[in-house]
């Protein structure tokens, strides 16, 4: 079975990357290499896949959404290991410990695994799922799949993990916990430079909410909240596990730019969830254990007034963003609408399951955008875009349409296709237009992360309704490269192509070609002969259709009770397992703890199972906490059951 699921694990990903829209050959190298390295080392999967997460997704650029280069990662940790446990299967079978809560967390998982397997057929029936394509979004096929990928992926890393705690228990809990910090540091790094470029790393009045490397926040959703809830125990890790002076440094500066991370999601949710996690980390740290301060390092001078300054350094960052900016503010000034306009959200959503085989089985994994918007016609996605084959001409061109007539337009639908960033100069655009009505189309080449501009340069261009002929327009504006905080700084930049309020229903284009002051050509796929490669689209200031904005409900009206009571058992073994199980004497308990807390704290308000980066971490996670034991359990034989990989995983592992 082992060899099987090596084996397909391979040629699925190997498929995915020769069709890669930017690096077919580099990324199925890269793929093949990276699956022997597990093969030969299988504990490094748990220190690269969590600290390659934040950063292994280019779909900005390739168009892709529901399939990112993680996958790849993943796919290939999977037929690695795969591959390893095939030929160590010889060694014996499953060592764990007979306990109660491993039997009843297998089962639950189990259960768990039928009904996204009964989730997923469902939603695939639901969207035609024989009609799959590389380049689908919401409403489409792939969105069941996308929805479903991160459970699937740590349910096939599971048998490797539970390997790993069995024979390598603090090998794999160092690696995990290191490639966790290091994924957060990453995306620090990553809010840094993004504020940096827009609005200014120092400005908290501007409405202005990171969203680092998640591009699946193109239409709202809260993958950064997700992932800081899960991530910021690890950091305080770090900094308690620090063994000298350098090391501690490390890990004070990154729990200093976590902290700027995390006040400048001017997230509620998140302050309240890391917050929790924060209070209930410390009464765990208070109670004796592995974790306690007679196992730590030694209180030397340096390490006591070098906490009291990072402390202090955590105080004035929060002083800073409450004192020096008015954003928070108004946003906890607006809770109290905010919270109607999400129960009243939340009433909508659950009308969705109108009969009891809903209730139960729910309406398939992936569906909810679609069946809202068809449920709650006024609050219907605001925007889709399709790609047409012309069959008297053979060529293809992309409809942009606008929300229904009766829908509320709240917000806008954008097409876009990263370009390089605006630099003082003009630019020209080429394109054909067509509409059936009148038209008015924004476009625009702007400095941007994702959700907002730092600087914007366009004009509006009138499409006369009712001519089927394709009419050709050539625009130039200037561009300007200075960010909204007034200084000159490197960001992205995306060509924006905007359907405005009030015109016509729908708008179609073709042969688009933009040229900067030096005559560069600066797109690609402007014919969209090779679908929509390269292109991307956003929503703008409205994001209710996509999301329910609450992790039970929406995993309710995905998979209904069948897939709600197994989750919600999971959790709670986890939690009896870190406080009361074997697992609450290993020295990872409390943060793990923490961890799942503040993400169901997050979930409360925000949905993050549609999150795949963010929810694949949480499983992650999860079935490492339901695992988990407080020692290694040696080899029944006195053998090693890993491969000697180094020393000092030798040293580490035993």
């Amino acid at each position: 079975m082992h060899g099987s699921v090596a084996a397909l694990a391979g040629v699925l990903g190997l498929f995915i990357a020769q069709h890669h829209p930017l690096w077919p050959y580099l990324l199925s190298v890269a793929f093949v290499a990276w699956a022997l390295a597990v093969a030969r080392q299988p504990s490094i999967f748990l220190l690269v896949l969590p600290a390659l997460l934040p950063v292994a997704s280019f779909s900005a650029w390739t168009g892709w959404i529901g399939i990112e280069e993680f996958d790849l990662l993943v796919l290939a940790a999977v037929s690695g290991g795969h591959a390893y446990l095939a030929v160590e299967s010889r060694r014996g079978g499953d060592r764990s410990p007979a306990h109660a809560c491993f039997r009843l967390a297998r089962i639950a998982l189990g259960a768990l695994a039928v009904s996204y397997a009964v989730a997923l057929l469902r939603g695939l029936s639901d969207a035609d799922g024989h009609l799959l394509g590389w380049f689908q979004g919401y409403e489409e096929p792939l969105n069941s799949l996308r929805a479903g990928k991160s459970f699937v992926f740590a349910l096939l890393l599971l048998p490797l993990l539970r390997r790993l705690q069995e024979c390598a228990a603090d090998l794999a809990a160092s690696r995990l916990a290191a490639g966790v910090a290091t994924g957060l540091g990453l995306v620090a790094v990553a809010i840094l430079c993004e504020r940096s470029a827009y609005p200014g790393l120092f400005d908290f009045s501007l409405p202005y909410r990171s969203s680092a490397l998640f591009w699946e926040m193109h239409v709202g959703g809260a993958a950064l909240d997700g992932y800081l809830a899960l991530t910021v125990p690890f950091a305080v890790y770090a900094v308690l596990r620090a063994s000298d002076a350098w090391r501690w440094s490390v890990a004070a500066a990154l729990a200093v730019v976590v902290g700027y991370a995390c006040l400048t999601s001017f997230s509620r949710s998140v302050y309240l969830g890391v917050g929790l996690s924060l209070a209930l980390l410390a009464w765990r740290l208070s109670v004796p254990g592995p974790w306690s301060p007679r196992v730590l390092p030694p209180a030397e001078p340096w390490r006591v007034w070098g906490g009291r300054l990072l402390l202090a350094v955590l105080v004035c960052e929060v002083i800073a963003v409450f004192g020096f900016g008015d954003f928070m503010s108004r946003r906890m000034a607006a809770s109290d609408r905010d919270l109607g306009s999400r129960l009243q959200h939340w009433s909508a959503g659950l009308g969705l399951l109108r009969t009891p085989s809903e209730l139960l089985l729910g309406r398939g994994l992936g569906r909810f955008p679609v069946n809202y918007s068809q449920a709650v016609p006024e609050r219907a996605i605001p925007g889709r875009l399709r790609v047409v084959d012309d069959r008297q001409t053979g060529d293809a061109y992309l409809q942009l349409s606008g929300p229904p007539q009766n829908a509320l337009r709240q917000g806008a639908f954008e097409v876009l296709q990263r370009v390089s960033p605006p630099l003082d100069g003009a630019y020209t655009l080429a394109l054909d237009l067509r509409a059936p009505q009148a038209a008015s189309l924004r476009v625009a080449v702007c400095q941007r992360h994702l959700l907002y501009d730092a600087s914007c340069s366009g004009t509006v261009v009138s499409v006369p309704g009712g001519d089927r002929q394709w009419r050709h327009f050539s625009l130039q504006f200037a561009a300007r490269s200075t960010s909204a905080s007034g200084v000159s700084s490197p960001a992205f930049g995306f060509l924006s192509l905007r359907l405005l309020p009030g015109s016509g229903d729908s708008v179609d284009l073709d042969q688009l070609q933009l040229f900067d002051a030096a005559g560069r050509q600066l797109l690609h796929n402007g014919d969209f002969s090779g679908g929509l490669a390269h292109w991307f689209f956003a929503g703008h200031h409205y994001f209710v259709p996509w999301h329910i904005d609450n992790l039970f409900l929406e995993m309710l009206i995905d998979q209904g009770v069948g897939g709600l009571l197994p989750l919600l058992a999971l959790l709670a073994l986890a939690w009896v397992n870190l406080l009361r199980g074997p697992g609450r004497n290993h020295v990872l308990a409390p943060y793990l703890l923490a961890a799942l807390t503040a993400f169901m704290v997050v979930g409360v308000f925000s949905s993050l199972l549609d999150m795949p980066r963010a929810a694949f971490l949480f499983f992650l996670l999860l079935c490492f906490a339901l695992f988990l034991t407080g020692h290694a359990v040696a080899d029944r034989r006195g053998e090693r059951c890993l491969p000697p990989f180094s020393g000092q995983d030798r040293r580490d592992s035993l």
